[in-house]
């Protein structure tokens, strides 16, 4: 059955009552609605690719998973790390980072581009609402089952199912040994709209491991007698929600969090600073031939992930002895015009800053204005993929017309099963209408 064949078939018997139905069923397992007034928002329509495209997931993280490991790659990306967030010790070296080939967890963000996987962004680090999305697939197979139960897609890896994600998940968390307690930590984590994933997570650690833990914020942490404490209980691991943009920016705030990083590391369940290894100056790096070239890539894989990574350039690069402003010439000679560029905030992604493309500066005169209004150490300049369409029922029978992303999940390794995000608007994050999206085979 062709993918559009099952999207049609859902579309035409979905029912807003049976949906809601259906994720009312969830809240309570999952914990959706922990944070009441910002509930993990599930997509009431399923992405759906054909069977062919796993292939090219495979394909696409033991590439990108490859040159993460290069010794080159990585001491580029730990240029990025920081004054502030490298330890004292270190002086004006900037410090490694300890990427475990046997030992991540991440997430590639993609566009579909006629038909072609397109790396917009990616992470090397536990993604937004990863720790539910084992649970959401199994059960929203389980639904599309019932809404078409002729139908059979497929959605996790062979071999791969929630049971043992969720295990691998939690071995992640747990590293060796079995720690006394471990403590989840981003800022003001229960305004997030991840604080109920944060609450499955500490469910599976009791469930399979009989280990407490507690959601905090890093200003409740503190070090005393040699045990680090948070709330006033005793912790030994640490699962780090907090983005290094809100670390950086506030790091006066949090200077006893930091400084558990410098004299504890072992006690973070993922280091915080894999997060360079997967930021906007990354793709500058993995969109320059002569760049991956020097990490012994063969020839062949150069062009791989040149064809992967749209191109992107450090906004700075454009600037005229390296000060602002932009020359516009210069940038739209490489991009070729402004409707083909998008402006990215290096620090963060893209729920953190202020993304312009197309729509924000469609002429020249706009995208001058815009310029003006950042500083260009501060963004990456990206060649523009569109975002797919997808059709979404409406109130009345009626449909409209949404975008959507795809993402890739990555186990110690291994891509082990695909989902993705549709929303209402032009950029993901930056919109109220959006939802985390399963994606199946069919």
């Amino acid at each position: 059955m062709e993918p559009s064949s099952f999207y049609d078939a859902y579309l035409d018997v979905y029912s807003p009552e049976r949906f809601m139905e259906f994720y009312t069923s969830l809240e309570e397992e999952l914990f959706l609605r922990a944070n009441p007034s910002r509930p993990i928002p599930f997509s009431q329509v399923p992405i759906v690719l054909a069977p062919e495209f796993e292939s090219s997931f495979i394909q696409t993280v033991s590439l990108l998973w490859k040159v993460l490991g290069n010794r080159i790659y990585q001491e580029l990306s730990a240029e990025s790390i920081p004054e502030p967030l490298r330890p004292p010790s270190e002086g004006a070296r900037p410090p490694m980072i300890p990427f475990d080939p046997d030992h991540n967890i991440g997430c590639i963000d993609l566009h579909l581009d006629k038909g072609a996987l397109r790396m917009i962004e990616f992470m090397v680090l536990p993604p937004g609402c990863v720790g539910v999305y084992p649970g959401m697939l199994e059960h929203y197979g389980s639904y599309l089952s019932t809404v078409l139960p002729d139908r059979e897609p497929t959605c996790f890896r062979a071999g791969w199912d929630r049971e043992r994600c969720e295990e691998v998940m939690v071995n992640q968390i747990v590293g060796e040994g079995e720690p006394e307690r471990v403590a989840i930590v981003d800022w003001e984590p229960k305004s997030q709209v991840t604080y109920g994933e944060f609450c499955y997570t500490l469910d599976m650690l009791w469930r399979r491991r009989g280990i407490p833990g507690v959601i905090a914020d890093p200003r409740e942490i503190r070090m005393q007698g040699g045990r680090i404490l948070v709330k006033d209980m005793p912790v030994d691991r640490i699962l780090n929600r907090l983005t290094l943009l809100d670390w950086g920016a506030r790091h006066d705030e949090i200077e006893p969090y930091t400084r558990i990083l410098w004299e504890s590391p072992e006690i973070f369940a993922y280091h915080p600073y894999l997060w360079y290894l997967g930021d906007k100056v990354s793709l500058t790096l993995l969109s320059d031939s002569s760049t991956l070239g020097k990490m012994g890539l063969s020839s062949s894989e150069v062009e791989q992930m040149t064809s992967l990574v749209p191109r992107t350039q450090p906004l700075a690069s454009f600037c005229r002895d390296g000060a602002p402003p932009v020359d516009v010439g210069r940038l739209l000679e490489f991009f070729g015009s402004p409707s083909n560029i998008v402006l990215k905030p290096l620090s963060s992604h893209g729920s953190k800053g202020i993304i312009f493309g197309p729509a924000d500066t469609p002429t020249k005169k706009a995208l001058e204005q815009a310029l003006l209004r950042i500083d260009p150490q501060e963004y990456a300049a990206m060649e523009y993929v569109p975002t797919p369409e997808i059709e979404v029922p409406r109130g009345g029978g009626g449909r409209e017309t949404w975008h959507s992303d795809l993402r890739i999940f990555v186990l110690n390794n291994h891509y082990v099963f695909p989902g993705g995000r549709v929303y209402f608007g032009d950029y993901t994050n930056q919109v109220p209408c959006r939802g985390f999206a399963p994606l199946f085979f069919a």
